[in-house]
């Protein structure tokens, strides 16, 4: 396979977007969008559509919309259906997916113009890193907004794990309403093996392999942060199981498994008295420390924001290592909460290595180098245009 070479950084391809369509999508009538092979600026006031642009390309990667809404949301006010289309590049070749979603109805995905039957299968086809400013969540925020971020990044990555969540969610909640139903007098346990074998199984596949993609993220996380604070700061991941496990965590799957049933078969006592499952992957967090601190607790807001901007540019770097080819990254409104010269360590790190778009509301924030080399596009009332 032949190598280019661009900036010093070789890859076998580029994930590119070629081309971008959107029809009746939030409070996009009608646009396209054809950008640069590198950096996109998408300039323009708020609430004129520039993160619905981010998030139009996200959905077409997961198939779920970026923000915590309904799908119908997506569908523009007053049309009965929203329809996105996508040409794009992965592994030098050119494929295209168009999603239609009604508002009434089910979700129809078409992949290089054929219908697709199992949609699940095309999830980070359109390879995607997003960097939003609630990411600064994923630092300060609860277990169950680092959980989401495992959750969907590791989906992307693999449809193992996506088909294990699916499985697992669906055997917690039954499990859970046989314990609730139980304590209320009104169920016998009589499925509850069958439930807990369900929880171990899928159960197992989670642990593994959330302990094996906050490895990986540890080490490139930590070489990152050195980068964006120049050596000042140490940056370190560490994975906090929902099980009573000691050091060293399990390695094997099957490890995982026997200690998820040996938990569920000791805390049975006191699940049937609180009529709920008290381990498993649900339970699960992850720490982030700052020279040795919690960062949480301990970090200032500007050093929880470079936590959170590292882990998402380790991120890229994961996802190349794995894909063979750098994903697409979204920056969406996050270059003004940067100094200077952490913007310049973000643009050195994306530039040329990756396709990438920033929403922005003004251009102060990018020096003459890198508006010389993007393409910049306006924003306004739903539109998207090139300005010269």
């Amino acid at each position: 396979m032949s190598r280019a070479r661009e900036g010093g950084v070789y890859f076998t391809h580029t994930m590119r977007l070629h081309a971008l369509r959107l029809w009746q999508f939030r409070n996009y009538v009608r646009a396209e969008l054809t950008p640069a092979p590198r950096m996109n600026i998408l300039l323009g006031a708020n609430a004129q559509g520039k993160t619905n642009l981010l998030e139009a390309i996200y959905y077409l990667s997961a198939l779920r919309p970026l923000r915590p809404v309904r799908e119908v949301d997506l569908v523009g006010w007053g049309a009965t259906e929203m329809r996105l289309t996508a040409q794009y590049e992965t592994d030098g070749l050119t494929d295209a997916i168009q999603i239609r979603l009604p508002l009434q109805g089910k979700r129809t995905v078409m992949h290089n113009e054929q219908p697709v039957a199992r949609q699940s299968a095309l999830v980070g086809k359109l390879s995607i890193v997003c960097f939003t400013a609630q990411d600064l969540s994923l630092v300060r925020g609860e277990p169950a907004d680092r959980r989401r971020f495992l959750d969907a990044e590791i989906s992307l990555l693999s449809h193992r794990y996506l088909y294990s969540l699916a499985h697992y969610k669906r055997a917690l909640e039954q499990r859970n309403t046989l314990l609730r139903r139980h304590l209320e007098g009104v169920a016998t346990l009589e499925n509850l093996p069958e439930w807990n074998a369900q929880l171990a199984k899928y159960g197992a596949r989670l642990f593994h392999a959330r302990r094996q993609f906050l490895e990986r993220l540890h080490a490139l996380a930590e070489s990152t942060h050195r980068a964006l604070t120049e050596n000042a700061e140490t940056l370190a991941l560490r994975y906090l199981p929902g099980l009573p496990v000691r050091e060293p965590l399990p390695d094997k799957e099957e490890d995982w498994h026997d200690a998820l049933l040996s938990a569920l078969h000791q805390s049975a006592g006191e699940e049937l008295r609180r009529g709920a499952t008290l381990y498993g992957p649900h339970r699960d967090d992850f720490l982030i420390q700052v020279q040795g601190y919690e960062a949480r607790l301990f970090a200032s807001q500007g050093q929880q924001r470079t936590c959170a901007l590292s882990l998402r540019l380790s991120e890229v770097a994961l996802v190349e290592s794995i894909r063979q080819e750098p994903p697409i990254v979204l920056l969406d409104d996050v270059f003004s909460d940067l100094d200077p010269a952490r913007r310049r360590h973000l643009t050195a790190f994306l530039t040329p290595r990756t396709q990438t778009f920033i929403t922005c509301t003004d251009l102060s924030a990018f020096d003459a180098a890198t508006l010389q080399d993007a393409a910049l596009f306006e924003v306004l009332s739903g539109t998207v245009m090139p300005r010269a």
